[in-house]
């Protein structure tokens, strides 16, 4: 008998709990098909620039709209993403600012929201800064520094390509930009040649213009050096009319670095160095002699005599 109640105790409570879930049911249903006033924030996205432009920056990334809309969408609008697109090529301009208006009756959201009675947004207004999509060459600076092994050295020296690159940016940021710089690299006791690849920057943080490409190759060929010297016969230059010039020492060391494939290629014929008489100054009976040729395979030139003595006779 007590088994009996239990199971229509147990009957009746599953009958009580389905005619609760029913009008409950029933009574969301009759709600969410009702009209609710809303108010929802609403991301802005920014369509149709043109390629001869680019946004620097608008007064706002998101507008408060408020509106009426049925439960069934404010509903979903709680689960899923909403957004307002602004044609950019649409956008209404006075003295130089371009701007968008909202227009409660006229704009719609997109989304769950689709086809809701708006009466604000907030702001009503976005502002928008536009400028030139602009480009142009510039030097790349490589930031380098290089420390030989004693008795090498490069003829070449510390290369990179490309040594321009095309910065694109607004136009009122790129016509500021001269020059853009490699990442710094240092080398120690270097004795071998090294290629590889550097970052390139500006000098300081400009986030709205980019570089092309964004990186340069570089290359340093190192070769092992020694010093030679030859002597040289001084040309005179400038000598005044009807005078003899007279100069001592007649002939001059030129001493030098080579790379040991190039030694034997050196000559004397190679030099061209000259005693320029323009340079002449009347309280001094000396002057500075030039080297005005060399081989492209010496480096690190030098004279044995930074002056020679001279003599002008009538």
């Amino acid at each position: 008998m007590s088994d009996k109640k239990k199971k229509n105790k147990n009957s009746n409570l599953r009958v009580f709990l389905t005619i609760l879930l029913v009008v409950a049911t029933i009574s969301v249903m009759i709600k969410l098909n009702r009209n609710f006033s809303f108010s929802v924030k609403v991301p802005l996205t920014f369509q149709n620039l043109s390629e001869d432009q680019i946004l620097k920056s608008a007064s706002a990334n998101e507008v408060k709209v408020t509106g009426k809309a049925s439960g069934y969408d404010y509903f979903k609008y709680r689960f899923f993403s909403q957004q307002f697109p602004i044609d950019l090529s649409q956008l209404q301009k006075a003295k130089g600012k371009a701007f968008y208006v909202f227009n409660p009756e006229d704009d719609a959201l997109q989304g769950s929201l689709t086809g809701s009675d708006i009466t604000a947004f907030q702001p009503d207004t976005v502002f928008f800064d536009l400028d030139r999509n602009y480009e142009k060459q510039v030097a790349v600076i490589p930031d380098y520094q290089v420390d030989f092994a004693a008795g090498y050295g490069s003829l070449e020296g510390f290369k990179i390509k490309p040594d321009t690159v095309t910065i694109r940016g607004p136009q009122s940021e790129v016509d500021t930009i001269t020059r853009v710089y490699t990442d710094a690299v240092r080398f120690e006791e270097v004795r071998n040649s090294v290629a590889d690849s550097l970052n390139l920057r500006f000098a300081s943080n400009i986030p709205m213009v980019e570089i092309q490409p964004k990186k340069v190759l570089y290359s340093l060929s190192v070769d092992k050096f020694t010093e030679g010297s030859v002597s040289v016969p001084l040309q005179l230059i400038n000598v005044p009319a009807n005078v003899t010039a007279k100069v001592f020492p007649k002939r001059i060391n030129v001493i030098f670095n080579v790379n040991l494939s190039n030694y034997e290629l050196v000559k004397s014929s190679d030099f061209k160095v000259v005693v320029d008489f323009d340079q002449v100054d009347d309280s001094s009976t000396s002057l500075t002699p030039e080297v005005k040729e060399a081989p492209v395979y010496v480096r690190d030139i030098r004279l044995s005599e930074s002056t020679v003595q001279y003599l002008l006779v009538k």
